[in-house]
């Protein structure tokens, strides 16, 4: 798969995903994502024909790494050092390791939230801790046992995404 591709397709699961991880003001923040979404593909589709050709795409990719590549030259020197890749390398690095660290919190609550140790969540166990995990326990609860599983609450956000396109 080409960069420029790959960037289009990250650029707009970014803002399903994001549209999904929104809590109280959920509709308004959704709605704010998908105008930047549309607004992201109206900058890129230069000739407003509603499609974005090859060109296009090419060229929004370009600006796209001429941001990356301005983001990472520390110095704005227009050049790149070995030393603002490694730097920016470690950024990135730190950025995915806070990211697995927050994932791993979310684990250990949802395990914690396991008062009976059955692997599954019942509405009694999540109580008022996680209340978007609540609120979309129905749509979880693939099953109807009443109990949320790992696979069903994956199953379930993936399910969810794909509503959001």
């Amino acid at each position: 798969m080409n960069k420029p591709l790959v960037f289009l397709l990250c650029t707009l699961a970014s803002g399903v995903v994001l549209a999904q991880a929104v809590a109280p003001d959920r509709t308004a923040r959704k709605a704010e994502m998908q105008a930047r979404a549309q607004a992201r593909f109206a900058q890129s589709d230069r000739n407003h024909d509603g499609r974005i050709s090859l060109a296009e795409f090419q060229d929004a990719s370009d600006r796209k790494l001429a941001e990356r590549f301005a983001h990472m030259d520390a110095n704005k020197d227009g050049q790149l050092t070995q030393e603002e890749m490694r730097m920016a390398h470690e950024q990135r690095r730190g950025r995915m390791t806070d990211r697995r660290h927050d994932r791993r919190e979310r684990m250990e609550k949802l395990r914690g939230l396991d008062t009976n140790k059955d692997q599954a969540l019942s509405r009694a166990e999540i109580g008022t801790a996680m209340p978007r995990l609540l609120e979309h326990f129905d749509q979880l609860d693939a099953n109807h046992d009443g109990k949320i599983t790992r696979d069903e609450m994956r199953a379930g956000h993936g399910a969810m995404r794909q509503q959001a396109h």
